[in-house]
């Protein structure tokens, strides 16, 4: 496969106060794959989407490092093509409420692929089909708030369509929503990955998603990236403390395995008092005096898997 994004030694802090959100972050990833971002919150995994879709808040900057697209450096304000669409972890509130859903369609439709008029209103109605919203003539008159959360976050994924995006970011895309809809809008995730071929950044607290659609994942910690391996690794060979901490973390349903879940002493500290060395130190079992000395560089602790990690975990 060709690698569609790639992101190297990305900075990205508030100048005004010279704190760093985001802090030497790399990784890459190929046409038609799908890579999660997992951590707490406060880690910095929607702020490193931002960065990649060009949409950081006001008073946040790029500072250092590429973000590239095929190659191509993307430089402030919009994206360079292949295009890139982002869906949001609230969508009802991420809707202007004074906008019809049509107008919201068509508009997009009309920035990225130029149509307007009759064409517009067919092709959105073709979109809302597709992402399962039935009823699609009418319901391109109705507003945001006459509608549930699970069909908000399906109507932003058509407007994300209409961008025909080489890259998908979902940020937490099932936040808020039952169990039910979750499955979901994962499932029609799923489904328009393979129908598209397009890439997919993932961003999720949840593991069992990452496990569910991600072929690689990053564990994120502090704004640094502190692990990467393909899924399957990460979930039964995790090597830095923290992963296995977020895995541990998880419910079961095994009936062998019945331990309550277990949870992860402290909390993540404050981006602008952040301890010396290794960022997870004051909250892991296995630091050392080595460990507040410097942060640890990422090593190889098996194929294509990383661990920045001066006591890593073993298998």
């Amino acid at each position: 496969m060709s690698k569609l994004l790639t992101v190297r030694d990305l900075v990205v802090q508030v100048p005004a106060r010279g704190t760093r959100i985001i802090d030497g972050v790399n990784f890459s990833l190929d046409a038609g794959q799908t890579l999660g971002l997992v951590g707490e919150s406060g880690c910095g995994k929607s702020m490193t989407c931002y960065a990649v879709a060009r949409a950081l808040p006001r008073g946040i900057a790029q500072t250092a490092g590429t973000i590239s697209l095929k190659g191509i450096a993307q430089k402030n304000g919009r994206a360079q093509q292949p295009s890139v669409a982002m869906i949001f972890q609230d969508p009802t509130s991420s809707l202007n409420p004074v906008h019809t859903i049509g107008y919201y369609l068509e508009t997009a439709l009309y920035r990225h692929q130029g149509l307007k008029g009759k064409d517009a209103q067919l092709e959105a109605m073709r979109l809302l089909e597709r992402v399962g919203i039935d009823r699609a003539k009418n319901r391109l008159r109705a507003y945001p708030h006459q509608f549930s959360g699970g069909m908000n976050q399906r109507v932003m994924i058509a407007h994300a369509l209409a961008a025909r995006p080489k890259l998908l970011i979902a940020d937490e895309p099932t936040t808020a929503l039952d169990v039910t809809t979750q499955a979901q809008i994962l499932h029609l995730i799923e489904e328009l990955r393979a129908e598209t071929g397009m890439a997919l950044l993932i961003v999720s607290h949840d593991l069992g998603v990452i496990a569910r659609l991600a072929d690689r994942a990053a564990v994120m910690y502090c704004g640094k990236i502190v692990e990467t391996a393909p899924v399957g690794d990460l979930l039964e060979r995790a090597a830095h403390p923290y992963a296995r901490a977020l895995i541990n973390c998880m419910p079961t349903i095994d009936p062998d395995d019945l331990e309550p879940p277990i949870p992860i002493p402290g909390t993540v500290p404050l981006l602008d008092n952040l301890p010396a060395g290794c960022y997870y130190h004051p909250r892991c079992s296995r630091a050392s005096d080595r460990c507040t000395a410097g942060f640890p560089a990422p090593a190889n602790v098996g194929p294509l898997h990383e661990a920045a990690c001066h006591h890593p975990v073993s298998a």
